[in-house]
């Protein structure tokens, strides 16, 4: 973090989140509550700001600029899953606190924001804010908004997302000591929800005997556990490899110059690493099954669901037939509630990605920055159509557990470095 302060209100920042922390998924009332939340507490934002509603209550603010540049949009999704360390009644000055990376992210670029309008800010460019309701059911709110935005032939300087964060516990023996690693994803997964439910309907596979639909349920959810992660090396983790390999040791420099040579190595040395779950596998997990009875009426009708991450390089399609085949019994009901191929992939070059670096290296002393596969799906794989340079990035150091699961903890420090990078942004 530099020395310079920037201006900040690390009260109401706190309060905003733990405000936020009861809005997980998508409903109207409760996205409704959280955009009272936001302008109760943002009103320069709101006041100076052109905002409009779309889709499940996604909300795109708009300010014209200097016209001395091309746009800026900032992205993010407000739903997201809190973590249970968060304590709602806790007193606003008790720190730390951990949140949820995207939430997080939000609310540290509206406390920028917040505090420029109020000395005069005009962006150098038209300034986009498009936040979404359902990030994490479905997404049909940030796909209104970029297809507005792509009706209007917006063309932006850059499009930032949450989705990459800064670490000490990732690939420590490849950086130089005491060196943190920024991830700026530069591309993402793509993703399959999907729902299996069974009823009395259920026959066996010979068609003859009427089989009960819990237990066929669960023998499918079983199938599709068998094997649940696939791992494969994508381009743009062939990018990150390369880009480590630059500050790595000699050996090491060896083992990641050439990924498509020695990824079967790399696989096994990192087997059981949580990089590999970040940014090399497609993984199904299976979260919910449900199914009521009993002893003397058994279920009648029973369902899980489960998401599918998809490395770049495969298409929803290919798991689709895979996920229909491993459930084996073709009257088990399959239906997906969101699906997406991975995004395209934005270039780590130009003047965007040097702004994005600068604005990196003033926050983070001997920071190495590298592009990536973004660890988490995000709004921002809506956004590649507008013309690129879609980025993946939040300015938080997280531990490798935090990194995993998608959460960042909140301090007065943490608050104030991400403050002043949004700020820098805001001024590119």
């Amino acid at each position: 973090m530099s020395e310079f302060l920037a201006p900040l209100n690390y009260d109401r920042a706190r309060d905003v989140l733990r405000r936020l922390s009861v809005y997980n998924a998508y409903h109207a009332t409760g996205a409704m509550a959280a955009t009272a939340v936001l302008k109760e507490s943002y009103p320069l934002i709101f006041s100076q700001m052109e905002v409009k509603t779309f889709e499940n209550e996604a909300l795109l603010f708009e300010m014209l600029g200097a016209n001395m540049m091309e746009p800026l949009v900032f992205t993010s999704h407000l739903d997201a899953q809190v973590s249970q360390a968060l304590v709602l009644d806790a007193p606003i000055h008790e720190l730390p606190m951990s949140v949820p990376i995207s939430r997080a992210h939000i609310i540290s670029l509206f406390e920028a924001l917040e505090e420029l309008l109020r000395d005069g800010y005009r962006p150098g460019g038209d300034l986009f804010i498009a936040l979404s309701m359902d990030g994490l059911s479905g997404g049909a709110g940030a796909k209104s908004l970029a297809a507005h935005l792509k009706a209007r032939s917006v063309s932006p300087c850059f499009v930032l997302d949450y989705g990459g964060y800064v670490t000490m516990d990732a690939f420590r023996t490849y950086l130089p000591k005491e060196s943190p690693l920024a991830l700026v994803g530069i591309t993402e997964k793509g993703l399959l929800n999907g729902k299996v439910t069974a009823d009395t309907s259920l026959r066996s596979r010979e068609g003859c005997e009427q089989m009960m639909p819990l237990a066929e349920l669960l023998r499918g959810g079983a199938r599709l556990t068998r094997h649940p992660k696939q791992a494969a090396l994508c381009n743009a983790s062939q990018q990150m490899l390369c880009a480590l390999g630059t500050s790595a040791p000699f050996l090491q420099r060896m083992l990641v110059s050439k990924p498509q040579r020695t990824f079967p190595l790399l696989k096994f040395l990192w087997r059981k690493r949580a990089i590999m779950r970040q940014f090399f596998f497609s993984e199904l997990t299976v979260y919910s099954a449900e199914g009521k009875g009993t002893a003397q009426s058994p279920c009648e009708n029973a369902s899980l669901e489960f998401t599918q991450s998809i490395i770049p390089g495969k298409k929803t399609a290919e798991y689709k037939y895979r996920i229909r085949k491993m459930l084996k019994n073709d009257d088990l009901k399959l239906e997906y509630m969101m699906e997406g191929d991975s995004s395209v992939r934005s270039e780590p070059s130009g003047e965007a990605w040097d702004a994005l670096e600068t604005a990196i290296e003033i926050q983070f002393e001997r920071v190495v920055i590298v592009p990536c596969l973004s660890p988490f799906v995000t709004d921002g794989r809506y956004y590649a159509p507008l013309g690129g340079r879609v980025y993946r990035f939040s300015p938080f150091m997280v531990t490798g557990d935090e990194g995993l699961h998608g959460e960042c903890t909140v301090t007065d420090g943490t608050l104030q470095t991400a403050v002043q990078f949004f700020r820098s942004m805001l001024s590119v």
